[in-house]
């Protein structure tokens, strides 16, 4: 990755790659202009020529509209909004820009009609304006009280013909020169999520991204945080992001920073502007109770290469099919939907009829449960004759059944080519059939194309029954990086014990509970198991078992063979049950609150991979999901083992390795010393090399405040298996349980004496409990987090309490509410303490005779308070009152001079403003004296918001 050259380097490389993508960056000024005299959300005159060109083809002529219209269709435009939520006002924009503003148009014999009128050239890309622009300053006092998060969170929108359609959030460094999250930016943008959202995010948004140093995340409008995912661009390479790099650039004269490559993928994938269009316009829906529904990665370019096999053709003349492999879990089902959309929307593709065998069938809608209706062996011969729907579902069974009774065509019979351009939809169940069968199947039906789209790669049965090449490949590896799915661990239950079914269910349920109990209760995770059997007795029995034990809350349901509940109790399930046993067929629907299966039934080889998918939705509370087998048949290979849960005992390598990340945070030489492990840790503040105030040890706790959750999550998951299901004494607790638990003690000294609390989030708070439930057990005397206190030093050292009340002074400045000027002129103060005194003693002394001062710090308004922050630099280093005429024109000029030089490149500011700066201050200040303040002005200078200062020469 690049090096970072300003403060504000994630929002320089957006703006770099958008540039280069064909966004044109806005200034403040142009975008009041451009807004007009109503300041709306809209660039007005930015819509205006795209509806002066607009034609509207009527018998041949192109008729323009009127000036009226276009006072109306931008009113439209703008006023839709109002008065709705942020997720039905992105719904009632993205309606308009599909199916455009009606209007009212004069013809030219005088008649007026209503047409629609685009408010996109969705033809012709380079047509539309392209404009990204910060967001405006009122949108920027966005967080409540007390919210740091937003403090580092640079907020860009993009405009297309003036509309704003996309809102980036830049997550930058905060004041302690610590870099923000992904996460930070997408809680700053879900505040338009609220009931009354203070200054809201631009209502006409339609997608969202949140980029950090590291990459991003992107989502529709209304989706929760963790359902947010990266996108992984198919072919993507180091040449094609260096082809990008170093395309032609359009307005050249705007300065930007060299884009980072973290952020290339994503924002090619997303904002090039054909792919934009392509988005919104075909991949973007509203589901199920009002959501919207954005395509992801893997599913877009599924869809793409599906369309590109179907477009050519083999020697015989039949398209080309394959097979499309996704994880499990990742949507197939809502694959399978945008493909056939993308079918019915190109007009190349529409003479295409479509047949998908299933064994579960897309429910009907309400309206037609009740209405009888043909057979579905007549319909499956209807379509088959062409008379049926260009899509058309069939139950797996009647195909069986009509490949078996169909006589096979000869080379001359009509029916050998009465299949073309019908393309078979296949599924892993398809799959699963006689493989005689398939290929009688395959021999009725020669000209038909198969395309398989499946969880994990099918591989030939037998010679001459090809499932076709792989077309595209999305294996769980990349769904669990992209934040698709969760990863999934697998297990095989104890063998109980004996042959009575009744001893058999109590067993199974006692490891059930106990399970359950050390992985989800324990660890304060809101989360629900569930439990697969045969038979509605089976159900019973073990719902009888469970209660007999008394640690879980069940509920039985039932699924029909289309995965729907089979009466109401089903359906509904009380949100404090904590185990669904499930009889019949594998429910339909995804639980984001599912994260165990149990699985006491066999199951086919494709049922067993969408049994995973069962359980690895993302979830707030969910790190992990686990499957564990008690079904003791032989079971088949479902897929190759990379498309399967790993197996929980590949975490025993990797507690080691992180147990020995652990310990290279600690000193050499004393790492079973508490203090001195604690004292490796807490802040030890001093001057960088570029003179700012550095906390020595920020990045070593930083590493320690992660690693140790890391750590806990993974040893949940290895520890809670060994001990529920081996019966036995947990080996990996002995050994690691004591590690975890010093560790947390350490990061919780460490965090407090830095006053980090406010780090720890939900998932640092529960392994902070889990370790503490589990530290009796591996602890000869009982540690408790009160017992800290009494184990600190009678007296810390002159550096301890320098280091202490540094870190102190300076968090009172961060948040103590005090106007910029404040602030700046505190923690200028407090950096000349670090500079002026070496020695420990002397700087504590120092520190605590400024502790007066920095409580109640002079505020904007005041009379002593400058309104100039070059004067502010003079009065932190010598005395202004001898000359103060001279030092308040100094400080001007200096204010003028860093406005513009911080319109520069960023990674220029320092050479630009060093030059010019010592020819203005030459003359009227002493060498030393210049070049402190050439030293202060470079480092604090960018980050002045020189608006509303005074400027001058």
């Amino acid at each position: 990755m690049n090096t970072p050259h300003s403060r504000f380097g994630v929002r320089d490389s957006v703006l770099g790659w958008l540039r280069r993508l064909g966004w044109n960056p806005l200034d403040e000024g142009a975008v009041a202009a451009l807004r007009g005299e109503h300041h709306s959300a809209l660039l007005e005159k930015r819509l205006l020529p795209w509806l002066r060109r607009y034609r509207y083809e009527w018998e041949g002529e192109r008729v323009a509209l009127s000036p009226s219209s276009f006072d109306r269709i931008i009113a439209e435009a703008e006023t839709c909004c109002h008065s709705l939520d942020w997720v039905a006002s992105s719904s009632a924009v993205h309606r308009l820009l599909v199916h455009g503003v009606h209007t009212e148009l004069e013809l030219p014999n005088g008649r007026r009609i209503s047409v629609p009128v685009p408010l996109i050239d969705w033809e012709h890309v380079q047509r539309n304006h392209w404009d990204v622009a910060d967001a405006m300053r009122t949108d920027l006092r966005l967080a409540a009280p007390g919210d740091l998060s937003d403090g580092n969170v640079r907020e860009l929108v993009g405009y297309v013909n003036g509309i704003p359609l996309v809102v980036l959030a830049c997550v930058e460094r905060d004041a302690y020169k610590r870099w923000g999250t992904v996460e930070d930016g997408i809680r700053h943008l879900l505040r338009g999520l609220g009931s009354m959202p203070m200054n809201p995010p631009v209502q006409h948004a339609q997608l969202l991204l949140s980029l950090d140093r590291r990459g991003g995340r992107h989502a529709a409008v209304g989706t929760p945080s963790h359902a947010w995912v990266k996108w992984r661009e198919h072919g993507w390479s180091r040449a094609a992001q260096t082809q990008l790099r170093d395309a032609a650039l359009p307005f050249s004269d705007v300065p930007l920073d060299p884009p980072w490559a973290t952020h290339a993928e994503l924002l090619h994938g997303v904002l090039s502007p054909p792919r934009f269009l392509q988005l919104i316009r075909h991949f973007l829906r509203e589901g199920r109770s009002g959501r919207r529904c954005l395509v992801r990665s893997h599913q877009f370019f599924a869809v793409q290469c599906a369309l590109q096999a179907l477009s050519t053709r083999d020697a015989s003349g039949r398209r080309t099919g394959g097979q499309l492999c996704l994880a499990t879990g990742s949507g197939l089902q809502r694959t399978r939907q945008w493909l056939m959309q993308a079918m019915r929307t190109d007009a190349a593709f529409r003479p295409i009829r479509v047949l998908q065998p299933l064994t579960r069938l897309t429910p009907p809608p309400e309206d037609r449960r009740q209405r009888p209706g043909p057979l579905p062996a007549d319909q499956l011969t209807e379509f088959l004759a062409g008379r049926g729907p260009s899509l058309h579902e069939v139950p797996l069974r009647i195909l069986r059944g009509w490949a078996r009774r169909t006589r096979l065509p000869g080379a001359d019979d009509e029916m050998a080519a009465a299949d073309d351009d019908i393309v078979l939809l296949a599924d892993a169940d398809f799959w699963d059939s006689d493989p005689v069968l398939l290929r009688r199947l395959r021999r009725c039906l020669p000209q038909a194309t198969w395309l398989t789209l499946v969880a994990a790669p099918v591989t030939a049965q037998v010679p001459g029954l090809d499932p076709g090449p792989r077309l595209y490949e999305y294996p769980p590896e990349h769904a669990v990086a992209d934040g698709v799915v969760v990863q999934a661990w697998r297990d095989v239950g104890p063998k109980p014990e004996g042959d009575s079914p009744s001893r058999r269910v109590a067993q199974v349920a006692t490891a059930i509970s106990q399970h359950f109990h050390d992985l989800v209760r324990l660890a304060e995770r809101g989360l629900r198991a569930t439990l697969l059997v045969r038979t509605v007795h089976q159900a019973l029995d073990y719902q009888r078992a469970l209660a007999v034990d008394g640690r879980l809350k069940t509920h039985v349901a039932g699924f029909d063979n289309r995965g729907l509940p089979m009466d109401r109790g089903s359906e509904r399930i009380p949100p404090e049950v904590e185990l669904v046993i499930v009889h019949g067929e594998l429910p339909a629907t995804q639980d984001a609150r599912w994260a165990v299966l149990y699985v006491d039934r066999a199951l086919t080889a494709p049922d067993r991979l969408r049994a995973v998918g069962m359980i690895n939705a993302p979830h707030p509370d969910k790190r992990t999901a686990m499957l564990v087998d008690f079904h003791t048949d032989d079971r088949p290979a479902a897929a190759p083992s990379e498309w399967l849960p790993l197996p929980v005992q590949d975490n025993h390598p990797a507690l080691g390795i992180q147990r020995q990340r652990l310990h290279s945070l600690l000193p050499a030489d004393g790492a079973e010393d508490f203090h001195a492990c604690r004292d490796y840790l807490v802040p030890d503040w001093d001057i960088g090399p570029h003179g700012d105030d550095i906390d020595l040890h920020r990045h070593r706790r930083d590493l320690l405040h992660g690693r140790v959750t890391a750590f806990g999550q993974r040893l949940q998951v290895a520890i809670s298996a060994e001990t529920a299901l081996t019966g036995g004494p947990s080996l990996l607790g002995g050994q690691y349980r004591a590690l975890l638990h010093r560790f947390s003690l350490l990061r919780d000294a460490v965090s407090r004496l830095a006053l980090e609390d406010d780090r720890f989030n939900a998932e640092d708070r529960r392994v902070r409990h889990w370790a503490r439930e589990q530290a009796a057990q591996v602890c000869e005397q009982p540690i408790d987090y009160q017992l800290l206190g009494p184990l600190e030093p009678v007296e810390p050292t002159a550096a301890q309490s320098a280091n202490q009340l540094y870190t102190r002074l300076r968090q009172r400045l961060e948040a103590g509410g005090l106007d910029a000027d404040a602030v700046e002129r505190g923690r200028t103060t407090l950096r000349q303490v670090l500079v002026d005194f070496g020695t420990a003693q002397a700087r504590f002394a120092a520190l605590q005779a400024l502790e007066p001062a920095l409580e109640n710090p002079p505020q904007a308004g005041d009379t002593d308070a400058p309104s100039s922050r070059g004067l502010l630099v003079l009065r932190s280093l010598f005395d202004t009152t001898l000359n103060t005429e001279m030092y308040e024109q100094l400080g001007r000029r200096i204010d003028a001079l860093v406005a513009i030089g911080q319109q520069q490149p960023l990674h220029q500011f320092d050479a630009y403003v060093r030059d010019r700066l010592e020819q203005m201050l030459r003359g009227h200040l002493r060498d030393p004296q210049l070049a402190a303040v050439v030293h202060a002005v470079v480092l604090c200078g960018p980050h002045w918001p020189c608006h509303g200062m005074t400027g001058g020469t």
